[in-house]
């Protein structure tokens, strides 16, 4: 049910197909308040334009008593009219959103004009390519001066730049000339990063898949979508076959200062959720009104489904596998358990050990070593269960744990990632879950020699979370892939794990893109594993700690940088340093341990 209570005038649409036809190939949306006479020259050019496609118009109106809704009864009875108080650009549109039937949704402000073959060229250049989320048209102003509608991301400097004195004294400075895309032929199409909703053509399956516009958002809400688009894996193009001309109000000095004011701290919200994701960023709400993790129910414990496939990597770690298979066997005896062995090219007998002693588990073999990452997602690809847990080979799974955190799953199905407790050998509390990694706790994480030096510091204290209470359930960033659980769900939605990610940060990355997405991620303390950390790394630390400083940068390339290109530098020299230091410290640590034999490390 749309969360929306409307007024509306649902009579045959513009072109509209009958309802045998199916859906309209496009809907457009317009949204008003106060523009009556934009909003009746914009539906009488809609009204007298040509095009093959079908088509639907719906208005989006706050009332205000100009007679809006009595010209539309009059003049345009088949637009369908929604009036009620909503306002603002993101909760009129998504109005207009969860209205629609068509495959495709046009926004379009009120004070444009189409020129000939607009709606066809949109719905073309939208199907020739189904990968697009949206396009932007050919836009001009009406001097015809280009008004660049598809453009880059901004970076810090843009967004102070944008419509900023800096703006108005430097107009063709470098930061909006690369913003704006100007090396870019505007004759031929091109992608881009987003389009400005003046005329924002947008994919019904990407609106499903996204979801709506973020309504805390009062500019920047098209630069928003569309950056959580991209993130999912869709593309934006400028299409310069569909063109209107975009009539812009001249506003007063004081109006323009206000708008400018506005459009900055829009911009800098913007900047601070994509540079500094938490917890507490409320993201748009869903195309239905309703979370999609709500829809069919979990299938019973002891169907045929197994409830969890638990995937183990090993790498010449035969005892250590051999202690945690074991555990596994009383660790969900209230649910249906798989167990996927992934051997990453074992010289120890580990496979042989698998096959004679835990003939349940499903035992996949690699010639070589293909990475903790990659092997994790060969588990994952034979998977069948409801949920997934990716778990090291050095745990030891309390009785029940497992039984638990299924359950939880169960009675909580916005939660897309779960993480258990972790213990150490002694018992004592080890820190698996973290807040997101910023700049500053590049220097005080958890490997850090100033961690160690200062561990009760403030920067080191709220990364790792020793300001929490341990003992209850609650949302975190991320949960350590020592042992985490994924929801199917999830898995279907935004993939496996990154295999840019050899070995580390490929956990942080994983519950990033699911807060990403509308899911939760979520530590849970009464269900408990001993993690002999160290345990399966001790013989090639060197390496291990030229790995994880690795995926660190990629990391940080992935999800924060934006072209500040002093920022990467700064950020990667850091590292590099910070690296050099811990790798220095394992050399000195491998040479003066004498060789040994024992378990290797997965």
């Amino acid at each position: 049910m749309n969360k929306y209570r409307a007024v509306t005038r649902d009579d045959a649409s513009l072109n509209a197909p009958s309802s045998d036809a199916g859906p309209p190939d496009l809907s457009v949306i317009l949204i008003n308040w106060r523009m009556r006479k934009d909003l009746e020259a914009c539906l009488e050019g809609i009204e007298g334009h040509e095009h093959r496609c079908a088509a639907e118009v719906i208005v989006v109106n706050k009332p205000s008593g100009d007679g809006t809704e009595e010209m539309i009864g009059e003049r345009f009875p088949w637009v369908r009219l929604f009036s009620h108080d909503t306002f603002g650009f993101a909760p009129m549109r998504n109005v207009g959103l969860l209205n629609a039937r068509g495959r495709h949704c046009l926004v379009l402000d009120t004070d444009t004009e189409l020129l000939p073959g607009c709606f066809d060229n949109l719905v073309a250049f939208m199907d020739r390519y189904p990968r697009l989320a949206g396009c932007g048209g050919h836009t001009t102003r009406l001097g015809g001066e280009l008004e660049h509608n598809v453009k880059r991301f901004y970076d810090l400097a843009t967004v102070v730049a944008r419509r900023s004195w800096i703006d108005r004294l430097w107009p063709d400075n470098p930061w909006n000339r690369y913003h704006l895309m100007k090396d870019k032929d505007h004759s031929r199409p091109f992608l881009g990063d987003w389009m400005a909703g003046a005329c924002f053509c947008i994919r019904r399956a990407a609106v499903e898949d996204v979801g709506l516009f973020d309504e805390s958002m009062h500019y920047f809400e098209d630069v928003d979508w569309c950056w959580r688009a991209k993130q999912r894996g869709w593309k934006i193009a400028f299409n310069p076959y569909a063109r209107i001309i975009h009539k812009v109000r001249r506003l007063s000095s004081r109006g323009l200062d206000r708008v400018a004011l506005v459009h900055l701290r829009s911009g800098l919200r913007f900047w601070w959720k994509v540079h500094h994701q938490g917890l507490n960023w409320a993201w748009a709400s869903r195309p239905a009104g309703e979370s999609r993790k709500e829809g069919k129910p979990a299938p019973p414990p002891g169907s045929e489904v197994p409830d969890l496939s638990v995937v183990v990597i090993n790498l010449n770690g035969k005892g250590l596998l051999r202690d945690c298979l074991e555990s596994l066997r009383g660790a969900a005896p209230r649910h249906r358990l798989e167990t996927i062995v992934v051997d990453n090219g074992s010289t120890d007998g580990s496979p042989q050990m698998v096959r004679e002693d835990f003939p349940e588990a499903v035992l996949v073999e690699n010639e070589e070593n293909l990475g903790f990452t990659r092997a994790n997602n060969q588990g994952i690809e034979r998977a069948r269960g409801r949920y997934v847990m990716l778990l090291n080979n050095d745990t030891r799974v309390l009785p029940g744990a497992f039984s638990e955190a299924v359950e939880y799953l169960d009675e909580h199905r916005s939660t897309g990632v779960a993480g258990l407790k972790l213990l150490n050998e002694d018992g004592s509390l080890q820190l698996s879950c973290r807040r997101f990694p910023s700049f500053s706790q590049a220097l005080f994480n958890r490997y850090s020699l100033l961690t160690q030096l200062f561990p009760n510091n403030r920067f080191s204290r709220e990364y790792l979370m020793t300001d929490i209470q341990h003992d209850r359930i609650q949302e975190v960033d991320w949960v350590s892939g020592a042992c985490l659980v994924i929801r199917r769900d999830l898995l279907e939605e935004i993939g496996p794990l990154d295999e840019r990610f050899f070995m580390y940060s490929e956990d942080v990355d994983y519950c990033y893109r699911a807060w990403q997405s509308g899911w939760r991620v979520v530590y849970l303390p009464f269900a408990k594993v001993y993690h002999l950390i160290g345990q399966d790394t001790k013989k090639v630390k060197f390496k291990l700690t030229y790995e994880r400083h690795r995926s660190m940068y990629k990391f940080y390339k992935k999800h924060y940088s934006r072209n500040l290109m002093l920022m990467d530098i700064v950020t990667f020299v850091t590292i590099v340093l910070r690296g050099a230091v811990h790798l220095g410290g394992a050399f000195v640590q491998q040479w003066r341990r004498p060789a040994a034999e024992g378990e290797g490390a997965t």
